[in-house]
């Protein structure tokens, strides 16, 4: 099955089909040329020669006045008559004719010929006028005939052939293009840039263009999942080490008040894996459903509870933390959601710092973490601590329509800004 889809005959290909639809398009086409062109010559034989009639009829009128002798011979191939009895016996059928009769007469009692049916007045007398024409004088022999014919198909084969040539050609060109895409996709090399010939037209440029951003997002998307297994992974394995560790102490003694702080560990750490799971989810979940999601009012209660989930570390590296709200802004995201945000930013701002004190301010519009210490620093954002924070804090803003920045501060340091969708 594998095989027959990666094999394809040439006479699938593209191309060929291409060629195939034109070349139908080109036979019709020329057939229905050579039919009407055809066509076209008979009419304007038996048109010319229908007029030749008309013109001798009044050339015959004028000499039949002037007392000529019926048959008038007006060409070699055109007689006139005004009198009926003066027809060759083979011809006095067309008598017979309504007068205005003029067309040609195919009949098995004699050669084909044209026929002109009128009359004339003289000396207020009517007479007839017959003006006969022998058609095999004027009309072309079925020898030159087959000349034109033979011409006519060599002309239209020729044509075809350069016209086969050109769509070929254009087809090729056209292409290929996609059998370059096409061949770069087979391509295993992740740094492989999509690109076609420089002179291919708009939209296969645009083609490459689109294929080059959907491979950078999804390549993306890739980092961003390996990045979320490994910070899931890096944020579960402590609260478990927590739980494992308690649950070994409660086995090794039995005073209440021992195994009362085991217990509180143990619902700390349940708790902690329960807002990285809940965070962690709201990233996976394929429904943007975000009008059935209500809004909710940020109290200071609950930055101070993740002020003091970081505030042991902090501790450890001599700072301090504060908080300064100018409102209760109403947001989004849940708890859980908030608290991974505000945690992986206040674990970069203690990282980044040896002493002073990091601010955190919040307006009606958006959460400013400053701290003072290195700053921004492009080995840091890219390490393996930072990056996967700062990426996990990234996704989320784009998951709620947040925008995320960092800057510098005044002095030193950096500024990251959480600022709300509006």
């Amino acid at each position: 099955m594998l095989n027959s889809l990666t094999k394809r005959s040439p006479a699938n290909t593209m191309t060929s089909k291409l060629s195939l639809y034109f070349a139908f398009i080109a036979i019709v086409v020329g057939a229905t040329l050579f039919v009407l062109s055809q066509s076209m010559l008979y009419w304007l034989e038996d048109e010319l020669n229908r007029r030749t009639l008309q013109q001798s009829a009044g050339t015959a009128i004028v000499q039949f006045k002037h007392e000529a002798k019926s048959p008038l011979i007006i060409t070699t191939s055109i007689r006139a008559y005004n009198r009926v009895q003066d027809l060759p016996e083979k011809y006095r059928a067309l008598a017979q004719y309504p007068i205005g009769f003029l067309d040609e007469i195919q009949n098995s009692d004699f050669n084909d010929l044209f026929l002109y049916r009128s009359e004339y007045i003289q000396d207020g007398e009517r007479f007839p006028l017959l003006i006969v024409m022998n058609a095999e004088h004027v009309e072309l022999s079925p020898t030159e005939w087959r000349s034109i014919n033979l011409i006519s198909i060599i002309v239209m084969l020729v044509l075809f052939l350069l016209f086969g040539y050109a769509i070929i050609k254009l087809t090729r060109r056209l292409i290929t293009p996609i059998t370059q895409l096409s061949q770069q996709l087979k391509s295993t090399d992740p740094n492989s840039h999509f690109s076609v010939p420089s002179d291919s037209a708009t939209e296969f440029n645009e083609l490459a263009d689109s294929l080059n951003r959907y491979r950078q997002q999804n390549e993306k998307l890739i980092r961003q999942e390996q990045a979320f297994a490994r910070y899931a992974s890096h944020e579960l394995r402590t609260p478990l080490t927590v739980i494992q560790g308690a649950t070994w102490l409660l086995k090794q003694k039995s005073e209440p008040e021992y195994q009362t702080r085991q217990r509180d560990r143990i619902a700390k750490a349940a708790t902690d894996m329960q807002h990285t799971i809940e965070a962690l989810l709201s990233l996976v979940k394929q429904e943007q459903a975000k009008e059935n999601v209500t809004l909710r009012t940020i109290n200071r209660r609950e930055l101070e509870h993740i002020i003091e989930y970081v505030q042991p570390l902090a501790e450890s590296k001599g700072l301090s933390i504060t908080l300064q709200m100018q409102c209760e802004p109403k947001i989004l995201p849940s708890e859980s959601v908030l608290r991974m945000l505000l945690t992986n930013l206040l674990n970069n701002a203690i990282n980044a710092s040896d002493a002073g004190v990091i601010a955190i301010e919040v307006d009606q519009d958006c959460i400013r973490i400053t701290d003072h210490g290195t700053g921004l620093n492009e080995s840091e954002l890219s390490s393996e601590g930072h990056g996967l924070g700062l990426l996990i804090v990234d996704a989320l803003c784009q998951r709620y329509d947040w925008e995320f920045n960092l800057s510098p501060a005044p002095e030193t340091g950096c500024i990251a800004t959480l600022r709300f969708a509006q």
